[in-house]
């Protein structure tokens, strides 16, 4: 049985009442060694959340980050700052970050090569093919051998909105993206699907061919659905 993500993003939904309270009660899900299963919650309070899961399987990872390290950046989250924290892996270039922050793909990609070479995990979200610069990826990898990318399908229109995308075209998608790593040699990234999952559509999704896992928004911040869909597999 090959290994299945399911990655939680709180986005910015849940206050800290409700965001430590969903972490308590996730450290009561059960689940076996074939699923990796990771939470994101706001960097206000991701401290207090890896705190509680600590004695758990579940990682605490960050929705996002700076490019730049410590400096004269206002607002501004490093890499350092989240390793002093003990986050060791980040969401990249999310569809929200890159329509209502306006994150542009040249931004998105000098964070990629940031990160590349920083011994972070990161997971590398995109919408259309050409955003995935490949031989960026690539060249990086040659530098660094502990490399761990993990790659999201996100189309801009299942964000948030309660549709999905067809079994058929994820599948489409995914296999030209594992087409595209195989050429370089890099087959083995995970390759994970988010859009308006939830309990109903995961265990389709995380059947189709070349769907290593899901990137779960909403869903994710209701304790019952992401138990549905840990329970899914």
């Amino acid at each position: 049985m090959k290994k299945l993500h399911i990655i939680g993003n709180w986005k910015m939904s849940l206050n800290r009442k409700d965001s430590l309270s969903l972490a308590k009660n996730i450290c009561s899900i059960n689940f076996n060694d074939h699923l990796n299963l990771e939470v994101a919650p706001t960097s206000l309070y991701i401290s207090e959340i890896i705190n509680i899961l600590k004695d758990s399987n579940v990682n605490v990872i960050s929705q996002n980050f700076d490019f730049e390290s410590l400096g004269s950046f206002t607002g501004g989250i490093c890499l350092d700052q989240m390793k002093e924290l003990g986050v060791n892996k980040t969401i990249l270039g999310h569809s929200e970050r890159r329509s209502k922050f306006n994150e542009s793909d040249e931004q998105i990609n000098n964070k990629l090569k940031t990160i590349l070479n920083s011994g972070f995990d990161v997971v590398y979200c995109f919408d259309s093919l050409e955003q995935i610069p490949f031989e960026l990826i690539k060249n990086n990898l040659n530098d660094n051998s502990d490399l761990k990318l993990t790659i999201a399908y996100e189309p801009t229109w299942a964000i948030g909105t309660g549709k999905t995308a067809s079994i058929e075209h994820i599948e489409e998608i995914h296999t030209k993206v594992k087409s595209n790593l195989k050429e370089i040699m890099l087959e083995n990234i995970p390759i994970l699907y988010g859009g308006s999952v939830n309990p109903t559509n995961s265990n389709e999704i995380l059947n189709t061919n070349n769907v290593d896992g899901v990137l779960v928004g909403g869903a994710s911040t209701k304790f019952d659905q992401l138990t549905g869909i840990v329970n899914s597999i």
